[in-house]
């Protein structure tokens, strides 16, 4: 399967305590050199004006062209500063509003001159936070507004909808994959589709492997970014070092499926040496998949016919232990 990893996840991460960063600070041009010492990673994710300048194109696609890898996806940030704070595609500024819908169409023009395919919306600034704050039916009549805006003046690039249940706002205008779901078929193009985040589908209370066939079904399954978490929060841990059964569930559900896209590590080792962070979730990849490909087709679909736990438990157990 082909693996990708967000850029920044190469460098230093900063968090509400720790502002300046556990690490030094790393220029792009010394990110795009960690990337080379990578094993195993077929793509890179970009992160809007986290990487993207206005007159950097050039200077990225030779980067890209050093290291041997395309870009599978841009995140256009609608999240990262104050001009945002009150939402982007919902915001109650119509100007603001209008610039969430800009703004990402000014990364699309980066994504036709990077070769990219995908842009993956993660709104985090769009919800409310209290009781009485918001009316929920022009958020959400907003949301369907800007993604048809953005969808149908760029037919050729996929707008995969990353949904997350809080944080920043303590109720995130997407929180599952069915509300994702819903906003992509309410747009009635074939274009908007869902980004479905490990850690975040944890967060939601999904089962992962669930969202992911769900979503596949409805022919939206666009994206898909890997980490681990323990419910709670997005903790962005290495990827398998929590929920392991969960993700070799996951890789059997994705060969199953044939799954054609990217797997995107997205995850922020704030404390860990980032370069050997993002190998072993590559190499935890690597294991899932060769795993995964051990368990017999009509051995399990036998258990699943009959929805035997214990059967599929034991199974899983010899496959896992050998014994």
């Amino acid at each position: 399967m082909k693996r990708s990893i967000i850029l920044s996840n190469l460098g230093s991460c900063s968090d509400r305590y720790v502002t300046e960063g556990y690490d030094a600070p790393v220029s792009l041009k010394e990110l795009f050199q960690q990337l080379k010492k990578l094993k195993g990673v077929d793509g890179v994710e970009l992160v809007g004006t986290w990487h993207i300048r206005p007159n950097n194109t050039q200077e990225i696609k030779s980067m890209l062209e050093e290291v041997g890898l395309p870009v599978v996806s841009i995140i256009p940030d609608h999240f990262g500063t104050k001009y945002w704070g009150k939402g982007a595609f919902t915001a109650p500024d119509a100007a603001v509003r209008q610039e969430a819908i800009d703004s990402t169409l000014r990364i699309c023009e980066t994504a036709h001159a990077l070769s990219c395919p995908v842009i993956s919306i993660w709104n985090g600034q769009d919800g409310f936070d209290y009781p009485l704050q918001a009316d929920y039916a022009a958020l959400n009549e907003y949301l369907i507004q800007g993604l048809y805006a953005l969808a149908s003046r760029e037919p050729d690039l996929m707008f995969a909808l990353e949904y997350k249940p809080k944080e920043p706002r303590n109720h995130c205008s997407i929180p599952n994959v069915y509300s994702a779901l819903y906003l992509a078929e309410k747009t009635g193009l074939p274009n908007v589709g869902v980004t479905v985040d490990f850690g975040h589908s944890l967060l939601a209370g999904e089962n992962v492997s669930d969202a992911i066939c769900v979503a596949q079904k409805h022919h939206r399954l666009a994206h898909i970014h890997i980490n681990d978490n323990f419910r709670m929060w997005d903790d962005d841990l290495i990827t398998g070092s929590v929920h392991t059964i969960e993700y070799l569930e996951l890789f059997y559900w994705l060969q199953k499926i044939g799954y054609q896209g990217y797997l995107s590590i997205d995850q922020y080792p704030y404390r860990e040496d980032s370069l050997q962070a993002a190998q072993q979730s590559l190499d935890w990849m690597t294991m899932l998949e060769r795993t995964a490909s051990r368990i017999d087709p009509e051995k399990m679909d036998a258990i699943l016919k009959d929805q035997d736990a214990v059967a599929s438990t034991r199974y899983i157990r010899e496959i896992l232990l050998g014994a």
